[in-house]
């Protein structure tokens, strides 16, 4: 998986920029929540809120195996003395890739199948672990001779990913935030995502 980091960097960030406008600005209809008689969560627009929502957890399992990528090509934690006395924050970190290229896959399940309430959950979990599964792999890149070069880039992507996360948490309580300025924030997110991939393809 290191040798294909960069890609899977790349294209992730590419889908999730996708994932952003077919979810707030929604192109293929609106995509409105509502109580079913039987009191589930449905959708007004099924076909929209699947393809939205497949774009997205697939997104976020390509940059969770991305952050995990990043970590075996550099060999973090390697052979070095553990940081932070007995922790290690890139095993943490590679953890949460995993976990959240796992939660993407169950969020493009849900979606396809239409389970709204679990869909919100997987995106939302998923989204979490892998902005914070990127810093902390990045905190340890910048204690490694080798690896010290993308430790800024990758913590920059990170921070932008939980920038996203409140945008996105912000959006129904503020009412100046139109969603064009989340899916830009998510947009920006999604595109530090595909410079990083650039960055691993160029150093090479």
């Amino acid at each position: 998986m290191a040798q294909w980091a960069g890609w899977l960097a790349i294209s992730g960030g590419l889908l999730w920029i996708l994932y952003a406008i077919l979810a707030l600005l929604q192109p293929l209809g609106n995509i409105t929540l509502f109580t079913g008689a039987q009191g589930e969560l449905l959708v007004t627009n099924a076909p929209a809120f699947q393809v939205a929502g497949g774009a997205g957890g697939v997104a976020l399992t390509l940059l969770g195996l991305a952050v995990v990528g990043v970590a075996a090509r550099y060999d973090l934690p390697g052979n070095a003395a553990p940081h932070f006395n007995s922790i290690v924050p890139s095993r943490f970190g590679v953890a949460m890739g995993w976990v959240g290229a796992l939660a993407g896959a169950l969020a493009a399940a849900t979606a396809w199948l239409a389970l709204v309430l679990p869909n919100g959950a997987m995106h939302f979990f998923g989204a979490v672990l892998v902005a914070l599964g990127a810093m902390l792999v990045a905190i340890e890149a910048n204690g490694s001779d080798e690896a010290y070069p993308i430790a800024a880039p990758l913590f920059l992507v990170g921070a932008l990913g939980m920038l996203s996360l409140l945008a996105q948490a912000l959006l129904p309580m503020v009412t100046w935030l139109l969603p064009v300025y989340t899916t830009l924030v998510m947009a920006v997110y999604g595109f530090a995502w595909v410079r990083f991939g650039g960055l691993l393809m160029r150093s090479v």
